[in-house]
């Protein structure tokens, strides 16, 4: 595509709270003033609402610092995802959700967050979100990453030459909308706990 008729969004990273992000998911952190689930002896629990329709995969993902623009993004129908840090790194989540009317996902639903390097993710089922983790002011971000192995496998098999998966669906804004997104640096001052 040419790309004098590709647009380019940039995208501002918008500060992370509960409210803020509970339509795309949850903030995952050490909880204050949250009664525990279970609470035995020298344990104390939180749950955290984790579904799967197979057996969860955990796995250890690194996001290298390639640059941060992008045009495609994908979402799970069938699992929510987990992003845990792993050495206090911060980085930027990018989402958006369908319309609720069920119309077109389009640009101008994508946002961007800047998440804590000491704070999880758990992305609820069916929020789009970028392929990549952008880390802010490291070369990579370390994650432990909580997924399905049915959702896991199928994307590992189409990367590999076979068919698209039926458990994730997939926008390429470029070819749909002659849309690219850029994040911009985020304003460390307005958004940093």
């Amino acid at each position: 595509m040419d790309s004098s008729s590709t647009n380019t969004v940039v995208l501002g990273c918008e500060a992370t709270d509960d409210d803020a992000f509970s339509p795309y998911g949850r903030i995952v952190r050490r909880p204050d003033n949250i009664a525990a689930s279970l609470a035995s002896g020298a344990v104390e629990s939180w749950r955290l609402p984790f579904e799967s329709a197979s057996p969860p995969q955990i796995m250890f993902n690194r996001y290298h610092d390639k640059g941060r623009n992008f045009s495609v993004m994908e979402k799970h129908l069938h699992v929510t995802q987990c992003f845990f840090p792993m050495g206090d790194v911060p980085y930027i989540m990018v989402v958006g959700i369908d319309q609720p009317d069920g119309g077109t996902f389009t640009p101008k639903d994508v946002k961007a967050f800047y998440i804590d390097g000491n704070h999880g993710v758990l992305l609820w089922r069916n929020v789009w979100h970028s392929l990549a983790r952008f880390p802010v002011g490291a070369e990579y971000i370390d994650l432990a990453f909580i997924t399905d192995d049915d959702t896991q496998s199928e994307i590992e098999h189409h990367l590999a030459g076979g068919p698209l998966p039926e458990k994730t669906a997939f926008i390429d804004f470029q070819k749909a909308h002659q849309t690219c997104f850029q994040v911009s640096d985020p304003d460390y001052t307005s958004i940093k706990p």
